[in-house]
């Protein structure tokens, strides 16, 4: 009757699993927090509980913020199981995992599939819901310009408590939502019972308390998504309870469109309700914290419409399940498409070539291709036949599946594709630029040409055009970067697809900040002097975040949460690409960075704001006159060494600078006896010109003259003007040059830290 009455736990003793994609009868994968592994979970003698349990995937832990870990693992046309963030697709396979490398897939909250194959992804605190769509994201993210109608992003809610992460900026004056924050969950309906739905994009906005039904128009190679209700001001499901939270959407196996709501008071993740936060008022006023433990799942029906039969595909044989590819419903199609293909059943090849080459119906012509490639058939002469296909949805799958022919070494495939690239459909001749690029075939740039020379002003053509050039300046990059320092090249490389996966989103990934609205979601990284200042006030920025205004300007995003629970391999890699990215030219941060300022600074009780930070790591020590400094080698007479403390060069560069009498030896050291004791977070040794400067240097800290302590210094050449020291505390600094070179020159020395007791 549609009403449960009773439910079986299956599994039990998992830490907080983010994602789960159904096998066959009794299996199922499961990702739990903090890890990439996978889980298999089995039910052996079919009495509805789990009886083993094994790690099927390998993938190491993943920390990070849990809003900033990887979900989906949703099975899609093409046998494989996508995830957001991570740049990894996986395959169930004769009972194995394969996990292969992809251009990049990044989101965060769920993804949808279309009947193509096109995934969609959203961000949260990007303030985007929906983006990647215009192509399978295997062949990376495509983006058109106008893809999201005009206000697309506004959303209409019908509750007035601002429960909202970005504050009094993403309210109207009636207190309701006025953009997405939080979407996520969605689906493409698929359902084949409301004509005037299908295809329909769907996402949940929890913080507003809705649910968009966005128009999905696919037409002259390039898709628009708009909302129908814009003109309206309305949304397809909106509520007046502030608890209502819907967070995830599917094409149920009736047809109806099922919708789970978390109902709880608090949506957002602790990092963004901290003490002091505008958040928290918000949560202790309305009692937030006191409402959980209240999901529910709805389902969307329509008067009128009769819902499908349950489905019992379980009891039926591999041979039985062919006749669902042509139903209505794409839940039963892929999901027997799923069941052919782990069943290994090569008795099904014939039917399903049959299928493939005979079939009336596109649908199912599609996903018997689909099943046959799952199967592992990837027959040259049906593929061939079917590039002539009427259908375009035929003639792109067959496309897709004859990649894995060419990067097999197959030398007909791309010459047939050349001339599909000036086809009448533009669809036809969009998929081959893609797959010619995927498989990077010897004619990928011809066949691309050849197709903007057909299509020169298509939306679609243009923006894969772009995508292909973005990728070969990123293939170009890393040549460069290995050919360098191997240590930086790796950081560097392993720093690009954190940034991306993580930062891009409110940051942008120019790095200029991402526009919502007008507004920047989170501030500029170009020529940041947070970013390439010292790195003690950075590091404790970023693990234990940062809230209010910056440099006097309120972003929408309202604040930078904390990424303390990443590891110390990973912060280090994304902050040296900040540093090194973007304008900016710093040091790298090493993992044992990290860990010391993990170790030196516990976490405070509010999150920093921008004083806090600066009064506490970013002053420069006063009193120069009171320093005491000696050298271990001659000095200038001119250029003595009261010119290192002096402060005329920042004045006027020709008349003040320290200078040693003869070329710099190993071993030359600048040594400064402070009045009192200092917790130091950097040192900037100023340069004249940079064959005057060390360019190799140690940094040793003394609190009695005696004992030392390396605590810094310049590994390379980048950034040799600043060394940074962690407040380590010390009375006496010592600077030690490392290389035989021209003489030592340098305009001024300045220490960033304070005096301690």
């Amino acid at each position: 009757d549609g009403i449960f009455e009773s439910f079986t736990v299956f599994a039990d003793n998992l830490l907080l699993p983010r994602m789960i994609s159904t096998l066959d009868d009794g299996r199922i994968l499961v990702r739990e927090t903090n890890t990439l592994d996978l889980l298999l979970i089995t039910d052996t003698d079919g009495d509805g509980v789990s009886d083993t349990r094994e790690t099927i995937y390998e993938g190491g832990p993943r920390g990070g913020n849990l809003e900033h870990q990887p979900s989906g693992l949703i099975y899609t046309l093409d046998n494989w199981l996508y995830v957001t963030y991570t740049n990894i697709r996986y395959k169930f396979k004769d009972d194995k995992i394969i996990a292969q490398p992809i251009q990049t897939a990044r989101g965060q909250w769920g993804l949808a599939h279309d009947k193509a194959g096109r995934t969609y992804f959203s961000t949260a605190g990007g303030e985007n819901p929906v983006y990647g769509f215009q192509a399978p994201i295997v062949y990376s993210p495509i983006k058109v310009d106008g893809e999201q109608a005009a206000g697309f992003r506004e959303v209409f809610p019908l509750d007035r408590t601002p429960d909202v992460q970005g504050g009094i900026k993403r309210l109207r004056d009636d207190n309701t939502l006025n953009r997405f924050t939080g979407g996520g969950g969605q689906s493409i309906y698929v359902g084949g019972l409301y004509d005037d739905m299908e295809g329909d994009y769907i996402i949940p906005e929890p913080v507003g308390n809705l649910i968009r039904r966005s128009k999905v128009d696919r037409s002259d190679g390039h898709t628009v998504i708009s909302n129908p209700y814009q003109n309206a001001r309305k949304e397809f499901v909106a509520s007046t309870d502030a608890s209502f939270r819907p967070v995830w959407t599917d094409t149920a196996p009736d047809g109806s469109l099922m919708i789970l709501d978390m109902y709880r008071g608090i949506i957002q993740e602790g990092n963004w309700t901290k003490k002091g936060s505008y958040l928290r008022s918000i949560i202790d006023k309305y009692g937030f914290d006191k409402i959980i433990g209240r999901g529910r799942l709805y389902r969307i029906k329509k008067e009128g419409v009769e819902l499908y039969e349950q489905p019992l595909m379980f009891s039926e044989t591999p041979i039985e399940l062919v006749k669902h590819l042509k139903h209505k419903n794409r839940w039963w199609r892929l999901e027997a498409q799923k069941l052919m293909v782990l069943s290994g059943d090569k008795s099904l090849i014939p039917v399903l070539k049959n299928i493939a080459t005979n079939s009336d119906d596109a649908d199912e012509r599609v996903h018997a291709l689909w099943t046959l490639e799952g199967l592992g058939i990837v027959d040259k002469p049906l593929l061939v036949k079917l590039f002539n296909a009427k259908n375009r949805a035929v003639r792109n799958a067959a496309i897709r599946i004859s990649e894995q022919l060419v990067v097999a070494g197959d030398k007909d495939i791309p010459s047939l594709w050349l001339a599909l690239a000036s086809d009448d459909d533009v669809e036809v001749s969009q998929q081959v630029i893609l797959s010619s690029s995927y498989t990077q075939s010897d004619n990928a740039e011809l066949i691309h040409q050849t197709a903007l020379k057909m299509y020169p002003s298509k939306k679609g053509v243009l923006a894969i055009g772009e995508s292909r050039a973005r990728l070969a300046r990123a293939v170009e990059r890393r040549k460069l970067l290995a050919s360098g320092n191997k240590e930086f090249a790796a950081a560097m490389i392993a720093g690009e697809s954190a940034y991306k996966g993580l930062c891009a989103s409110c940051h942008g990934e120019d790095g200029k900040g991402t526009l919502s609205d007008g507004d920047l979601i989170a501030p500029s990284l170009h020529q940041n002097a947070r970013v390439s200042g010292n790195t003690t006030l950075l590091l404790n920025l970023v693990l234990h975040g940062m809230e209010g205004d910056i440099d006097g300007i309120s972003y929408t995003g309202g604040m930078m949460p904390s990424i303390a629970s990443n590891d110390n391999d990973f912060i280090a890699s994304v902050l040296t690409y900040t540093r090194s990215e973007f304008g900016n030219n710093a040091s790298m941060v090493e993992p044992a960075d990290v860990a010391l300022i993990r170790e030196k600074f516990p976490e405070p009780e509010e999150m920093w704001t921008q004083g806090r930070l600066e009064k506490n790591f970013n002053q420069k020590l006063g009193n120069k006159d009171s320093w005491k400094i000696s050298t271990n080698f001659n000095v200038n007479k001119r250029r003595g060494i009261n010119r290192l403390t002096d402060e005329i060069y920042y004045t006027d560069k020709n008349k003040s600078f320290f200078a040693s009498e003869r070329d710099k030896k190993n071993g030359d050291a600048i040594t400064i006896e402070l009045p009192k004791l200092a917790s130091i977070m950097e040192i900037t040794i100023g340069v004249v010109t940079r064959r005057e400067s060390s360019k190799r240097y140690t940094v040793e800290f003394s609190t009695d003259g005696q004992n030392w302590q390396l605590v810094g210094g310049n590994k390379t050449e980048k950034n040799y003007e600043k060394a940074q020291t962690f407040g380590f505390k010390a009375k006496y600094i010592r600077i030690t040059n490392q290389e035989d070179s021209y003489k030592w020159a340098i305009s001024e020395i300045d220490l960033i830290g304070k005096e301690v007791d």
